[in-house]
């Protein structure tokens, strides 16, 4: 069970921190998730600030909340955790899969940074977490 634990509270962990940091306005790595960030920055200002800070708190808690099932079995987080890690590994998986498609030259490539991140960078972590999620509650039922 550590390794699925790991997996899911690194890949998170690193999500969150990300949009944490970016929201309290760094700019580091910030061009391989998309130009359109840069866009919205520039229309909304302070406001993609809040909305990146309340997204890194949303990642950063459903991170932390599924290792409360370790001690004490709640079938809501257990459900939201059961399908929060299906759709980050669907997602995950198939925006990853599309991003190497675009950076082999099989779907149009707009931006290779915004593609790298896809490809290398973003939906992979989506999918590791996914993965490492389902196992850890796959065991918490299991271990009932």
């Amino acid at each position: 069970m550590k390794k699925y634990i790991s997996l899911f509270i690194i890949a998170g962990s690193v999500h969150a921190l990300f949009s944490l940091y970016w929201g309290l306005g760094g700019e580091a790595g910030l061009i391989t998730v998309g130009s359109w960030v840069f866009t919205l920055s520039a229309q909304f200002g302070i406001w993609i600030n809040i909305a990146l800070l309340i997204i890194g708190v949303f990642k950063f808690l459903a991170t932390i909340v599924p290792l409360t099932l370790t001690n004490h079995f709640d079938k809501k987080i257990y459900i939201i955790s059961l399908i929060g890690s299906i759709f980050l590994m669907i997602y995950g998986g198939l925006n990853m899969i599309i991003g190497i498609l675009k950076m082999c030259e099989v779907i149009e490539n707009h931006n290779y940074f915004t593609t790298f991140g896809q490809a290398f960078v973003w939906d992979p972590l989506f999918l590791l977490w996914g993965i490492g999620l389902f196992g850890y509650v796959m065991k918490v039922k299991q271990n009932r």
